[in-house]
């Protein structure tokens, strides 16, 4: 973007709120010109008041003496417009009491508007908006090898069009995509799980459990909660800017610092004052262990507590009671937060810390495996988070993301946008006409047929074709055979021990009431194949 105005609007003004006709119309004519501006200038619409957030961009369209006609471009989504609210505005090089301004006289201003412009462009998210996607069909017809595809795919920046298209035809069985799911693996943005009736929620999602080091019984996280959690963190952290970022950075080397001092005093003295009545005997992973001389028991200080308090610069104690986010020990405990983050400032005071340049974290996709979906307890297994894994209840990073409250932890958890839900499921599986209704409609269902094209072998080729037409006549397309059990075959001895120990005990399984043999069906090919370019040469020379 080139020459961008910035103009302000005060929905308590004289005009009122005219928000509503922009999005309305699409345009608004006889704004007043308070700014020298030329037709087809962009402008960004500042909303004062006490909302303090840019949320349109508009393009000037006519000029007039005294008033200009703005024709709406594009309403910024609620993610864009908080990271350019007057807080961030004034962090990045906003002047204070500037109301019309030319942006590109601003440079620092100007390099973080237009980065948060075009975030939404460089966002992967945007570009697939389904997040869950079901891989059904028939034993052997590649389903595995396709939801690797389906993730190399995302990953190369297909489009949803593309992709989808690529799965159904269900053509490529090539290593094209091993680089890019391996790379997947490689930064652990993957795990993968198979659901059976005995799978529950305390292992998808969290429950308590025995452990090994402690013996005791403690609260554990569950594959999905995990790896959520890495995308949502991963979400967050890509959303922040270069300031945010050396910010944080600079906290974490400085609390790293405070943490050693505490254990160093722990070490000499068995534990550190808090104040006159607490004080912190043990660190651990996450947090501080501390207690009082008449307490009997420890509590938790936890580090994410520390780190938004000194995120708000938040010290007193009546303010650490009414701040919103914190764990609740935190606000029942305020006086003992309250005199540990003095402790820790006056820390700060004689220590300097020199950050390098710091860089911006790439938003990546993550992505679940659940093979077997239909096997599964589907209710028991997703509970509350049902409602979540909905593309549009999706978390992009707000505070109006939607979110619940976990049942054993009562943390609030999300799920996030870059958090991608891929199933399998057998169609010959008799349970797929009782799956979850609410499941159905949560994900995008892609079927996988047989394919014989992929099949080498000509008599393997002839055989999985004349045993599926049977199949589909007697049975239905469900039931077909898919093209891997005969892939591999390369000779007639190949095909034979196919024939007995892959296709032979699945035919018995679907026809265990039927007439017909097993051995009478498999005979439908026992006259060796004879491909159909040679009988038309056969043919022409009779």
């Amino acid at each position: 973007m080139d020459n961008i105005v910035v103009m302000t609007h005060n929905p308590k003004g004289k005009w009122g709120d005219v928000r509503p006709q922009i999005e309305r119309d699409g345009y608004y004519k006889g704004w007043n010109k308070s700014i020298n501006v030329d037709v087809g200038q962009t402008v960004l619409i500042y909303i004062t008041a006490n909302i303090g957030q840019i949320q349109y961009i508009m393009q000037v369209e006519k000029l007039k003496d005294d008033t200009i006609d703005l024709k709406l471009i594009e309403k910024l989504d609620t993610q864009q417009s908080q990271k350019l609210s007057r807080l961030y505005l004034q962090e990045n090089g906003l002047k204070s009491g500037t109301i019309n301004y030319i942006l590109n006289n601003n440079k620092p201003l100007y390099e973080y508007v237009t980065s948060i412009l075009n975030m939404k462009d460089k966002n992967m998210d945007n570009k697939n908006k389904i997040k869950n996607i079901m891989l059904y069909g028939a034993p052997g017809v590649g389903k595995t090898h396709n939801y690797k595809k389906l993730i190399s795919q995302l990953e190369d920046g297909k489009s949803e069009q593309e992709i989808f298209k690529s799965i159904s035809d269900n053509e490529n069985v090539t290593n094209q995509y091993d680089e890019s799911f391996e790379k997947v693996k490689a930064d652990e943005r993957i795990e993968f799980v198979t659901f059976h009736q005995s799978y529950s929620y305390e292992d998808f999602i969290e429950g308590f459990r025995p452990d090994e080091d402690t013996k005791s019984i403690i609260r554990k996280d569950g594959i999905f909660k995990t790896i959520a959690d890495n995308a949502r963190k991963n979400l967050e952290e890509s959303q922040k800017d270069i300031n945010t970022i050396k910010e944080e950075k600079t906290f974490s080397e400085l609390f790293a610092l405070f943490k050693d001092y505490i254990q160093e005093k722990i070490d000499e003295e068995q534990k550190f004052i808090i104040n006159d009545t607490a004080y912190i005997t043990n660190i651990e992973e996450d947090a501080f262990r501390y207690t009082g001389e008449k307490w009997g028991n420890t509590q938790r200080m936890k580090f994410s507590d520390i780190e938004k308090l000194n995120e708000l610069s938040i010290i007193e104690r009546k303010d650490i009671k009414n701040t919103v986010g914190l764990s609740g020990l935190a606000n029942q405990h305020a006086t003992y937060f309250s005199y540990f983050m003095q402790k820790f400032n006056e820390f700060k005071s004689t220590e300097h810390i020199t950050i390098d340049e710091v860089q911006k974290v790439e938003q990546k996709n993550f992505y679940i495996v659940i093979d077997e979906i239909n096997r599964g307890n589907i209710s028991k297994i997703f509970g509350e988070l049902i409602t979540l894994i909905e593309e549009n209840k999706r978390a992009i990073g707000n505070k109006n993301d939607y979110e619940v409250t976990l049942p054993y932890s009562k943390e609030k958890f999300k799920i996030p946008s870059n958090l991608f839900i891929i199933a399998t499921m057998n169609s010959t599986d008799k349970s797929i006409a009782t799956i979850d209704i609410a499941l159905r409609r949560r994900f995008t269902f892609l079927k996988m047929k047989p394919n014989p094209i992929l099949v080498q072998n000509d008599n393997a080729r002839q055989l999985m074709k004349e045993l599926n037409s049977y199949i589909e006549t007697h049975l239905n397309e469900d039931f077909k055979l898919g093209h891997s059990y005969f892939m591999k075959v390369e000779n007639e001895e190949d095909l034979e021990f196919i024939k007995d120990y892959k296709i032979k005990p699945l035919l018995e399984e679907y026809f265990y009431s039927d007439e017909k043999s097993v051995d009478d069906i498999l005979a439908l090919s026992k006259k060796e194949y004879i491909p159909k370019e040679e009988n038309n040469i056969d043919e022409q020379n009779i």
